[in-house]
C-alpha cells in the first residue's frame, strides 16, 4: 500500500469513526415506522392456527395436571405494582408467562400463559391508570435457557385480556417506560435478537397506545438497548443504556465498545453521548449498562456498568458529567463472572442517597455509596425492583427464587413461594404403580423429585411438595427401570456422572448419597453440555451410556467404562469460548437391537452405529447446518425406524424439524408438516402403538396417530410451555413431561390410546 492509500485509508476510518459516534443523532432526526416483517407475521400466524388446532383436537378433553414443583418458585425477572393498589402485583417470569396477585402475594393467578411466546422481558403499568399493563416479550437477561419473546402486548382491564400490539421482530424487550400522564405515549428498549446480529436493536416509540411504533434510537446492528430511564420532573428526557447483547453458542455475552449511555431532552428526536467521568466505552472493556433517577431530585441520575464487576458512577448534573461513587470496591462482586445478567441499579424515591445493586447479591447504602450493608435474601441472582413512590418503605424485589415483599424498609420480608414456575431442563420417572416419583434438574434450584399419588384414583392424581435430590441444576437424570431407589445423572456441563442409591443413606442427615462414576478421558479435555445425556440402556439396567465430545459405554452401573465413539461433533478450535460447544445432546439405543446407537451433537450431526462403536456413519445429511439435534428416539417397533428432532434456536430459526426414517438414518422423510409452529424439543413412542407418537415444541405437546403424518395438540388445560422432555410412566399408563417454565405435568393416556385405535 503506497503512502498516500495508506493516508486516505487512515483519514476514512477516522471520518467512519466520527460519523459512527454521530450516528444516532442523525438517524433520530428522521424516526422510522416499524412494521413486522413477513418471518414475525408468520410465527404470529402459526401460533394462531395451534389455538385453532387445539380448540378442534379429538384429545382436547383430556385434562393436562400439574404436578409440581411450587415452592421453590423460579426466575423472576421484573415486578411491577401502583401506588394506588399497594396489594395488586404483576411478576414476571424469565420463562414462564405473568402472574398477579390482589392480596400481596398470597395468592397468584396467570393472566399471560396463551400466548406465542412465555419468555418475558419486562413489565410496566401506566402511572396514569394502573388498568392499562405492558408487557414486553423476550427476556433480556439472555441466560443460556432464556428464549426469544414476540413482541409487546397490552392490556386495558388490569390483566383480564392482552392484545398484540407489535414489535415481534425484537425478539426480546428489557425495558417499557409509559409517560406519566399519557397513557398513550409508550417507549420501548430492545437488547436485539440473542444469538444473530440484527436491525431490530434499539429504541422505539409509539404515541397512540401501541397501533403504531416508530424507531427513535438505533446505533448499528450490534449495539442493543438494555436499559431505560424516564426523567420524572420531564418525561421527553430519557437515558439509554447500551450493549453488545449477543449471546455465541460457545461464550458468554462480551464487553464490548457497544456500550454507553446516551440521552434525549425532546423524547427521542436526537440524542447526544454522555461521556464525561465515565469509562471509555470505545476500549470494548464494559459491558451491560442499568439505569435509574432520583424522583424527588431528577438532576441525580445514576449509572451501574458491568466491567470485570460492578461500578456505579452518579451525576448530579442530569448526565453531563459523572463520578464513580467511593465505594465502589465494596461491591465489584456483585457482577461475578457472569455480570453480563446483572445490570439494576434503584435510588430511593425520596433520597438520593439511598441506592440499591441487585447482581448476585443485594446490597443498599444510604450514603450515596460509601458503606453499603448486605440485605439478605431468599435466593441469589437479582434482576428487578419496585419502590414504592409514595412509601419509600415499601419495596417489591426479584430474584431466581421468585418475589420478595417488605412494607418496613427490608427490616423483614416474606416470599410467596406459590408462583408455580419450575424451570425445569429434564424429566424422568420411576416405573413403580400407585405411586411414583418424577425426577428433574430445575435452573437456578438444583436437582429435585415430586411423588405423585395415584391411590385415589385416575381422577384424583395427587402431588406433594417436592424434595432436594442427588444432583445439579443442569443436566439430566436416568432412573433404573428395574429399581425405584437406583437413580443415575450427571450434573452441570457433563458433571459425574453419578449414581445414587436410596437405599444407602447418609446417617448425619438422612440424605441419599451420591457416587461419582465418571469415565475416564484418557488425558483429553472433557467437552460436555450443560445439560449431557445419561441414558440407561433398553438391554439391561447395569447398561448406560453418557456423552460428552465421546460416546461412553458402561456394562456394569460405572465401575468401568469403555470409550466407543471418536469425536463425533464438528470440533473448531476457533469456536470455543467459556461454554462447552461441539458436544453430543442426545443418545438413543434400539429396544431391538443391542449395540445399535445413535448420538446427536449441538453442531448438527448425527452418527450411527450399528456394531456398538468398531463403526459410526454420519447420517445428518440434508438437516439444517449446525443446529442442535436435540433428540433422538430409536424406535421399539421397527429397528430401522428412528426420529430425529432438530432445534434451531440458536439461529433465530423457529422452523419445526422432525424428521423419520425406516432405512437406519440413510434417508430421512419430514414429518413436521401438520405442526404449525414452535421450536421442536423431544419427541417419544408409545409403548402400545407403533404409529402414536408424542411431540414437545416450545408452545405444547403434539401427538400423532399415523406415525407422523398428521399432528393434533394434545390435551387441555396446558398453557403456552416450553416442553424439554416427555417420559411414559407404563404402569399408570401416564404420560409425564417436563417443561421449562410451568414445572411438570401429567395426562392420562388410557383416552389417547382409545382415540387413537378408532
Amino acid at each position: 500500500m503506497t503512502h498516500t492509500a495508506r493516508r486516505f485509508r487512515l483519514h476514512r476510518v477516522a471520518a467512519l469513526g466520527i460519523l459512527n459516534l454521530f450516528l444516532p443523532l442523525l438517524l433520530a432526526a428522521t424516526p422510522q415506522a416499524v412494521k413486522d416483517s413477513a418471518e414475525a407475521k408468520l410465527r404470529l400466524q402459526k401460533f394462531e392456527t395451534h389455538r385453532q388446532m387445539r380448540a378442534a383436537s379429538p384429545f382436547k378433553d383430556i385434562a393436562w395436571t400439574f404436578v409440581g414443583p411450587l415452592h421453590m418458585t423460579g426466575r423472576i425477572v421484573d415486578v411491577a405494582a401502583d401506588p394506588s393498589r399497594q396489594k395488586e402485583i404483576y411478576a414476571a417470569a424469565a420463562v414462564g408467562g405473568v402472574f398477579k396477585s390482589t392480596d400481596d402475594g398470597a395468592n397468584w393467578t396467570p393472566v399471560f400463559e396463551d400466548f406465542p411466546s412465555a419468555c418475558i422481558g419486562d413489565i410496566a403499568l401506566a402511572p396514569s391508570n394502573p388498568d392499562i399493563v405492558w408487557i414486553g416479550t423476550g427476556e433480556a437477561n439472555i441466560f443460556r435457557s432464556s428464549m426469544a419473546g414476540i413482541g409487546i402486548f397490552k392490556s386495558v382491564d388490569a390483566g383480564a385480556s392482552f392484545q398484540y400490539m407489535g414489535l415481534a421482530d425484537t425478539q426480546h424487550i428489557a425495558r417499557i417506560l409509559v409517560h406519566p400522564k399519557n397513557p398513550d405515549i409508550v417507549y420501548a428498549a430492545s437488547p436485539g435478537h440473542e444469538y444473530t446480529f440484527s436491525p431490530d436493536r434499539g429504541v422505539y416509540k409509539t404515541t397512540d397506545g401501541g397501533k403504531t411504533w416508530k424507531k427513535i434510537f438505533y446505533k448499528d446492528e450490534k449495539t442493543g438497548v438494555i436499559d431505560l430511564a424516564m426523567d420524572p420532573s420531564n418525561p421527553d428526557i430519557l437515558y439509554a443504556g447500551t450493549a453488545e447483547r449477543l449471546r455465541y453458542r460457545w461464550n458468554d455475552p462480551k464487553e464490548s465498545p457497544q456500550s454507553g449511555i446516551y440521552k434525549t431532552t425532546n423524547g427521542g428526536k436526537t440524542w447526544k453521548p454522555l461521556t464525561k467521568g465515565l469509562p471509555n466505552f470505545a476500549e470494548g472493556k464494559c459491558e451491560r449498562v442499568g439505569l435509574d433517577i432520583c424522583r424527588t431530585q431528577p438532576n441525580t441520575v445514576y449509572a451501574v456498568i458491568n466491567s470485570n464487576g460492578a461500578y456505579i458512577y452518579r451525576s448530579d448534573d442530569k448526565g453531563e458529567t459523572w463520578k464513580p461513587i467511593e465505594g465502589n470496591d465494596k461491591i465489584k462482586g456483585e457482577f461475578p463472572g457472569y455480570g453480563w445478567v446483572f445490570g439494576q441499579v434503584r435510588v430511593d424515591p425520596a433520597d438520593p442517597n439511598t441506592i440499591y445493586i441487585m447482581g448476585l447479591g443485594f446490597q443498599r447504602s444510604r450514603d450515596g455509596g460509601k458503606t453499603w450493608e448486605r440485605l439478605r435474601g431468599t435466593h441469589v441472582d437479582y434482576h428487578g425492583m419496585w419502590i414504592d413512590p409514595t412509601d419509600p418503605k415499601h419495596l417489591l424485589v426479584c430474584n431466581d427464587g421468585g418475589i420478595m415483599i417488605s412494607r418496613d424498609d427490608f427490616t423483614t420480608h416474606h416470599h410467596p413461594a406459590n408462583i408455580p414456575i419450575g424451570q425445569m431442563f429434564n424429566a424422568d420417572v420411576t416405573q413403580t404403580a400407585g405411586r411414583f416419583y418424577i425426577y428433574s434438574n430445575l435452573q437456578d434450584h438444583g436437582s429435585w423429585r415430586g411423588k405423585v399419588d395415584l391411590s385415589a384414583g385416575r381422577d384424583q392424581i395427587a402431588w406433594t411438595q417436592w424434595e432436594n435430590a442427588p444432583g445439579d441444576e443442569s443436566g439430566r437424570h436416568a432412573v433404573d427401570p428395574t429399581d425405584p431407589n437406583l437413580v443415575y445423572g450427571t450434573t452441570r456441563y457433563g458433571g459425574g456422572p453419578y449414581k445414587a442409591d436410596y437405599w444407602d443413606l447418609d446417617p448425619r442427615n438422612n440424605r441419599v448419597r451420591s457416587k461419582p462414576i465418571a469415565p475416564d478421558f484418557g488425558g483429553e479435555k472433557k467437552r460436555a453440555q450443560w445439560v449431557s445425556p445419561i441414558i440407561v440402556s433398553p438391554h439391561g439396567p447395569a447398561r448406560l451410556l453418557y456423552g460428552a465430545q465421546f460416546v461412553f459405554l458402561t456394562d456394569d452401573r460405572g465401575k468401568s467404562w469403555k470409550k466407543i465413539s471418536p469425536d463425533l461433533t464438528n470440533f473448531d478450535p476457533a469456536k470455543q469460548g467459556n461454554i462447552a460447544y461441539s458436544t453430543i445432546f442426545s443418545i438413543s439405543e434400539s429396544p431391538l437391537k443391542k449395540g445399535l446407537i445413535y448420538a446427536g451433537t449441538d453442531d448438527g450431526n448425527l452418527h450411527v452405529t450399528r456394531d456398538e462403536g468398531a463403526t459410526w456413519t454420519k447420517i445428518s445429511t440434508g438437516f439444517p447446518p449446525d443446529r442442535v439435534v436435540a433428540w433422538v428416539t430409536a424406535s421399539r417397533f421397527d429397528e430401522g425406524t428412528v426420529y430425529a428432532v432438530v432445534n434451531g434456536k440458536r439461529h433465530d430459526d423457529f422452523n419445526t424439524y422432525v424428521d423419520k426414517s425406516t432405512d437406519y438414518g440413510v434417508t430421512w422423510s419430514n414429518i413436521a408438516a401438520g405442526v404449525p409452529g414452535g421450536i421442536a424439543n423431544v419427541i417419544k413412542e408409545d409403548p402400545t402403538n407403533k404409529d402414536l407418537l408424542y411431540l414437545g415444541t416450545d408452545l405444547a405437546v403434539y401427538v400423532s396417530m399415523d406415525g407422523g403424518k398428521t399432528w393434533n395438540v394434545l390435551g387441555g388445560g396446558l398453557p403456552t410451555v416450553f416442553v424439554h422432555d416427555i417420559v411414559v410412566q407404563a404402569p399408570e399408563n401416564l404420560l409425564v413431561i417436563g417443561t421449562h417454565g410451568r414445572g411438570a405435568w401429567v395426562l392420562d393416556l388410557l383416552p389417547v390410546r382409545s382415540l387413537a385405535k378408532k
